[in-house]
């Protein structure tokens, strides 16, 4: 490869692949939204371009004398969609040689059982799966152009700089408000560490057998999501969790689902009268924190309803296609991110 551009370069996903592929050697261009979020790849003196994919001339410049992208960008409709629809048209409109878009699972919606990429996509249960679906649709549409797309749909990504997985999750843990939930916890928790997501991504570049096809990529791993939370609890260190009723939890995640929805609404259309209101309002500023703590360690009901749910999507079209092989196994994985989590301070 002459270069490989990464847009959402300062994200978790995104940032990995980014100073992986300069580790190994490969030329990447690291491309961010703002110059504000980069401190993390400038430390490697990484190449940063400019790259707000709901921008086309921003991503002319960021494609220019790069031979294929990794598409990580995320974020609201307007990114995950329009987005989408950029990095394909510049990327075939400048003839690169392959486009590896990043997706989810999340596109499946909440399925039972085993999973494999021929499974009808539902996103009905959240807008980040409509998105990534509208997503999916656009680079199956610059397939029959002749574009050479390859989609992978990564699990449940956790490891160091990841916060859905890792963080939120390590701040429950240290709260002292979270334990095992019983058969409500006993559903299966598709772990892949990045690495490995990174991995998948570097043999989508160079298969020609990958060329229009989507891959579910997996951890070797398939535990419960009751053992991830004790594995990844020992690891931090902290008391052995107990099980805990599942019903005033649930009845908790109903109560405060109008207070998230507001959250976003707030933080969406009001943020600098919020931001301006914690600064000037010390009775304001105690009560955002007490709301967003509590928040922090109460699931949501789709967060519950994943802990329950038995579900496994396969590796083997990866494992057969692009000769992925998962390298890093929970034990290994939840050591290395609890690790990071107490050397990075994370928590108190």
């Amino acid at each position: 490869m002459q270069k490989v551009l990464v847009t959402g370069a300062a994200g978790f996903v995104g940032g990995w692949v980014a100073e992986s592929f300069d580790l190994a050697g490969i030329p990447v261009r690291a491309g961010v939204r703002r110059w504000s979020s980069a401190s993390r790849l400038v430390r490697r003196k990484l190449e940063v371009a400019p790259c707000d994919v709901t921008s086309v001339p921003q991503l002319r410049a960021a494609m220019a004398d790069c031979d294929a992208v990794i598409h990580c960008a995320v974020g609201n409709e307007e990114v995950t969609v329009r987005g989408t629809e950029n990095v394909l048209a510049v990327a075939h409109e400048m003839r690169l040689e392959r486009i590896v878009h990043l997706s989810s699972v999340a596109v499946y919606g909440e399925p039972t059982g085993i999973v494999p990429e021929d499974h009808p996509r539902n996103g009905s249960s959240s807008a980040y799966a409509l998105h990534k679906i509208s997503a999916e649709n656009i680079c199956e549409k610059y397939m029959q152009l002749g574009a050479p797309v390859v989609i992978l749909r990564p699990t449940i990504v956790y490891g160091p700089f990841g916060y859905t997985w890792t963080v939120s999750f390590a701040h429950r843990l240290f709260s002292g408000k979270w334990g095992t939930f019983g058969k409500h916890g006993d559903g299966t928790c598709n772990l892949v560490y990045v690495t490995d997501v990174v991995q998948a991504a570097a043999r989508a570049l160079t298969s020609d057998r990958a060329v229009g096809a989507t891959f579910n990529i997996n951890g070797g791993d398939i535990v419960t999501w009751n053992e991830y939370f004790r594995r990844f609890n020992a690891a931090l260190g902290q008391p052995p969790l107990k099980e805990q009723a599942i019903w005033p939890i649930a009845a908790k995640s109903r109560l405060m689902a109008p207070i998230r929805a507001a959250g976003r609404f707030g933080l969406s259309h009001c943020k600098d009268w919020l931001m301006s209101l914690n600064a000037k309002s010390a009775l304001a500023a105690q009560y955002m924190r007490a709301t967003e703590s509590s928040l922090k360690v109460t699931p949501t009901a789709g967060q519950l309803r994943l802990f329950g749910r038995k579900v496994d999507y396969p590796n083997y079209h990866a494992k057969e296609l692009l000769g992925y092989q998962p390298l890093v196994g929970v034990s290994q994985g939840v050591q290395t991110a609890a690790a990071w989590v107490r050397q990075k301070h994370l928590l108190f």
